[in-house]
C-alpha cells in the first residue's frame, strides 16, 4: 500500500513532457495510468527513453532534464539517448544503476554521477563533456564510451579502474592528444580505443 500511494505522488508530481514520456515508453497510452502500471514503472529495473533523433525511437518529444527519474530508485539500467539533455542532475539518488547510457545528447558535464558507484558500463559518446573527473570513483565500470566530445585530457582514470574496465572508447576526440592515450596505457595498463 506505501509504495503504490508513493507511485501516485510520484505521477502526480511529474511535470506534463515527463507524463507524456512514461505514455509513450511504458503505458502505450495517453490516459491516466492505473494503479498496476504506477507500480510497474515505479519499480523497473530498467527504463529506455530513445528520442526521435535515434535509429530505433519511442518517443515522439525531447526531454530535456531528468528530473522524472528521480524517485525510480529500484532502476539498474537506464537508456536515455537524443534528448536534449546538458547535465546528469536527478540521477544522483540512483544508487543501483549497472548500466547508463546518455549518448547523443547536449550533456557538458558529468558531476552528479560520482555517487553511482556499482556502476558496469557507461555511455556518454556524442555529448560536449570536457572532464571526466567525476568518474574517479567509478571504479566498477567495464565499459566506458566517451569518444566525440570535447575532452582533452583522461583525468578522472585512475590505477583503481585497470582491474575492470576493460573497453575504454575514448577516440575519436579531438582535443585528446596521442601522449595522453600513452599516459593512460602506460600508467594503468588500460588500452584507449578507437570507435
Amino acid at each position: 500500500m506505501e509504495r503504490t500511494i508513493l507511485s501516485v505522488s510520484w505521477w502526480h508530481a511529474l511535470s506534463s513532457s515527463w507524463k507524456q514520456a512514461f505514455a509513450e515508453t511504458c503505458f502505450r497510452h495517453n490516459g491516466e495510468p492505473n494503479l498496476l502500471e504506477l507500480e510497474q514503472v515505479y519499480s523497473a529495473p530498467a527504463l529506455r527513453f530513445a528520442g526521435p533523433g535515434a535509429p530505433y525511437p519511442n518517443m515522439s518529444l525531447e526531454l530535456e532534464d531528468l528530473s522524472g527519474l528521480k524517485a525510480l530508485n529500484n532502476l539498474e539500467i537506464l537508456v536515455f539517448t537524443h534528448h536534449r539533455l546538458k547535465n546528469v542532475a536527478g540521477i544522483e539518488h540512483l544508487f543501483g544503476l549497472k548500466s547508463l547510457f546518455l549518448n547523443n545528447n547536449q550533456i557538458n558535464n558529468l558531476q552528479g554521477i560520482e555517487g553511482l558507484t556499482v556502476l558496469r558500463q557507461l555511455y556518454v559518446q556524442h555529448n560536449y563533456i570536457s572532464s571526466i573527473h567525476p568518474i574517479a570513483g567509478l571504479v566498477h565500470l567495464e565499459e566506458l564510451y566517451i569518444h566525440d566530445n570535447l575532452l582533452d585530457s583522461l583525468e578522472g582514470i585512475t590505477d583503481e579502474h585497470a582491474e575492470k574496465l576493460d573497453k575504454l572508447i575514448c577516440k575519436p576526440n579531438e582535443g585528446l592528444k596521442q601522449k595522453e592515450l600513452i599516459r593512460v596505457e602506460r600508467e594503468f595498463g588500460i588500452r584507449c580505443r578507437s570507435l
